[in-house]
């Protein structure tokens, strides 16, 4: 059929399709004029009722008829305005296909082809949104290798339903779009994957200013344009476990359930190898945790009123609005940090120091099959956390911890002054930064850490 033949059609089932609006409203308006003459001339409650019930039926009835008309009639418009639009488009291509790179070339061909598979940047629609709890790794870091790493580390245990990979890019490196487009497709086929792209804006023109408005760009676009109702959010440098997704999905019923609760984390400031032992054991913290968590669409209204140009994360640390609710965390980290190449002189000792000594679990646990109520409800966890530390083994110091040779079980040491909680974890080995004035990693300032065959609760004297 020819272009010209088409469009002819096109105009002829146009103003077939107005015709009969144009008798569906004429239709409707005769019928609110009988509905008028019934609602004057009926004597009884009874007929009245009858009738006017009958009425507004036909009243419905037609009124879904005359929008499915409209719907047809704009679809129809659609259709042509797209024919016209991709006629224009094909002719342009033609004309100036001699003049233009191989580059240009391929991506003219992924965007003639595969628009609907919505494989370019930021070009998925909210109706085509798959459900689920969708995950993005956002990178600010232009890093195509380390980028890589993390994508392949989250695609080998992500479920093939129910999380959806979002990547996130700042700026239009090529190696990093390269990366992201790798993972697009499998075997020929679409994957869950898609591609999101931040364009730097000017602020102030540091590195963490474009993290932080990366950051904040990004969970628009998941909670504001795809009205997710949660996200999990990855760094570009994390390794995650086996058992991150059955964790996060376990987990998640406890931001449905309990409004105390503003994140699940998979990330334990204490979680080295030598602190962390038990993989199914979690707890809560009143320390944002830095990596690798999970929030609301409704904690999310709240961050983006005042979401910071710079240093994010530490303004989630010290938000006045945390006060009174936690996340959860485990014993044994769920993501590890891999280190930077850019990092100061002081950051390199810390991360060799603490970080680096972060243990990913290699046993998986099915959290879903776990009674995990203990953790709901402040009062019900602190009355369990409470029970714990008031049956165990009090040790006079930390250094009499070295010569303690009591049975394996619960002990604790009582800190008067966070000073006096900095000297402790300087001992032990512990991180002794505080976060916000208080120990990394803690709740109302108890610290829970494994210590040799004991688990160690460090306790706040005025706990």
């Amino acid at each position: 059929m020819s272009k010209a033949t088409s469009h002819s059609s096109n105009r002829d089932n146009i103003k077939e399709i107005q015709l009969e609006m144009r008798s569906y409203r004429s239709h409707l308006e005769s019928e609110a004029e009988l509905l008028k003459k019934i609602n004057l001339h009926q004597r009884t409650e009874e007929n009245l009722n009858a009738a006017i019930a009958q009425k507004d039926e036909q009243i419905e009835q037609l009124t879904e008829a005359l929008l499915a008309m409209e719907t047809k009639l704009n679809a129809t418009l659609h259709s042509d305005q797209e024919r016209k639009k991709d006629s224009k488009e094909k002719k342009e291509e033609e004309d100036s296909s001699n003049s233009r790179s191989d580059a240009e070339k391929d991506i003219d061909e992924d965007q003639a082809t595969n628009h609907t598979l919505h494989l370019l940047p930021n070009t998925l629609t909210r109706e085509a949104a798959p459900v689920g709890i969708p995950v993005c790794i956002i990178d600010s870091k232009n890093n195509p290798k380390e980028l890589q790493k993390s994508i392949e580390s989250v695609v080998a245990s992500i479920p093939s339903i129910g999380f959806p990979l979002f990547i996130s890019q700042a700026g239009e490196d090529e190696e990093v779009t390269a990366v992201i487009k790798s993972f697009l497709r499998k075997d020929g086929e679409r994957t869950n994957t898609f591609h999101l792209q931040y364009i730097e804006e000017k602020v102030n023109g540091a590195v963490g200013s474009v993290d932080s408005m990366h950051h904040y760009w990004a969970l628009s676009m998941i909670f504001d344009k795809y009205a997710y109702s949660k996200a999990i959010v990855i760094n570009s440098n994390l390794e995650v476990a086996s058992d991150f997704f059955d964790y996060m999905q376990t987990s998640a019923n406890f931001l449905d359930s309990d409004p105390s609760i503003i994140c699940i984390s998979a990330w334990n400031e204490n979680g080295q190898e030598d602190f962390a032992k038990d993989s199914s054991a979690l707890m809560r913290t009143d320390i944002f945790p830095d990596y690798g968590w999970m929030i609301q669409a409704d904690f999310w209204r709240e961050l983006k009123v005042g979401w910071p140009e710079t240093d994010w994360q530490a303004w989630l640390k010290t938000r006045e609005d945390n006060k009174g609710r936690a996340c959860i965390i485990p014993e044994v980290c769920r993501v590890t940090v891999r280190k930077e190449a850019d990092l100061t002189s002081a950051d390199q000792k810390f991360y060799d120091q603490f970080i680096g000594k972060i243990k990913l679990n290699k046993t998986p646990v099915k959290f879903s099959s776990m009674d995990l109520d203990f953790l709901s409800k402040p009062n019900k966890y602190d009355s369990y956390i409470g029970s714990l530390i008031a049956d165990s083994i009090p040790v006079a110091s930390a250094s009499a911890l070295k010569d303690f040779r009591g049975k394996p079980g619960d002990i604790k040491l009582i800190y008067k002054e966070t000073t006096e909680y900095v000297s402790t974890a300087r001992i032990i080995g512990l991180i002794a930064k505080l976060e916000v004035g208080h120990p990394a990693s803690s709740y109302h300032g108890i610290v829970i850490v494994r210590y040799g065959t004991w688990r160690l609760f460090i306790v706040p004297e005025d706990w």
